[in-house]
């Protein structure tokens, strides 16, 4: 079974609409999502529309800043926060499918498991908000972190992540391999753990503007670039108020 692994949509309909048509030319047989639906970019709601027809989709950190505020986040993501949450709160006169959304993002496990594979979206410690970032494949002396450490010894075999919204491949071993890295492609060893992280569909921070997904069929996992037009969803987050330009002028750079 070939799954579509999708995370950090971040309400960026143009990139999320791109993506779901590649998807589908590969003809992936499912998608799951990761977390981050939604925060910093203009269209949460259409977003939600259409990841609520996937087979899973995990709670992220912006959608507990959305539900419980955004306790410890910079100022921009605590604004756009607080722009999101105006948008997709219902009340008391609001209408069923504003409710639903509200529920649905209520409703979000934070892991889910299946046979050999671990999903969350930050780290097996802490699902919805620990990074695991590149340099802690060699944190000390060459040596993993002791939170990379102990996210491997808290899985069997498999973990997709998100996030950092920078994709790559953590091998226990010590060692992070990016997409690039990797020439977009990694045969899955017959032994060993791997952490994958799937990269960000609606805000890439790796230096490429593209949006970023993954695939996995067990065998070979692969990343895939996207081209949206980023230009129009900068466009429209400055035209909504209350939402920092800033959200949109990094899409134009993948920063």
């Amino acid at each position: 079974m070939k799954t579509a692994f999708i995370s950090d949509l971040h309400g960026n309909l143009e990139a999320v609409s791109a993506v779901m048509a590649d998807i589908e030319s590969r003809e992936a047989d499912r998608v799951m999502c990761l977390g981050d639906v939604v925060n910093y970019g203009p269209d949460p709601v259409k977003c939600l529309r259409i990841v609520r027809k996937l087979e899973l989709v995990l709670l992220g950190n912006h959608e507990e800043a959305v539900l419980h505020g955004p306790v410890g986040m910079n100022a921009v993501a605590a604004e756009a926060a607080g722009w999101t949450r105006s948008v997709l709160e219902p009340g008391f006169f609001s209408d069923g499918a504003k409710w639903a959304n509200w529920q649905f993002i209520q409703g979000l496990p934070a892991r889910h498991d299946e046979d050999s594979i671990v999903l969350v979206h930050g780290s097996p410690r802490a699902p919805t908000n620990e990074y695991l970032l590149p340099f802690d494949a060699e944190h000390t002396l060459g040596e993993p972190s002791a939170r990379l450490k102990e996210s491997f010894d808290m899985i069997e075999r498999f973990c997709f992540v998100g996030h950092t919204h920078l994709p790559g491949v953590f091998m226990e071993q010590g060692v992070f391999a990016t997409p690039a890295e990797l020439d977009g492609e990694l045969r899955i060893p017959k032994d060993g753990k791997l952490i994958v992280n799937v990269g960000s569909v609606g805000q890439p921070r790796d230096r490429d503007r593209r949006a970023c997904y993954a695939t996995f069929d067990g065998d070979v996992l692969r990343y895939h670039r996207v081209e949206y037009d980023a230009e129009t969803t900068c466009a429209k987050v400055k035209a909504a108020k209350g939402l920092p330009d800033w959200c949109g002028d990094r899409l134009l750079t993948g920063e």
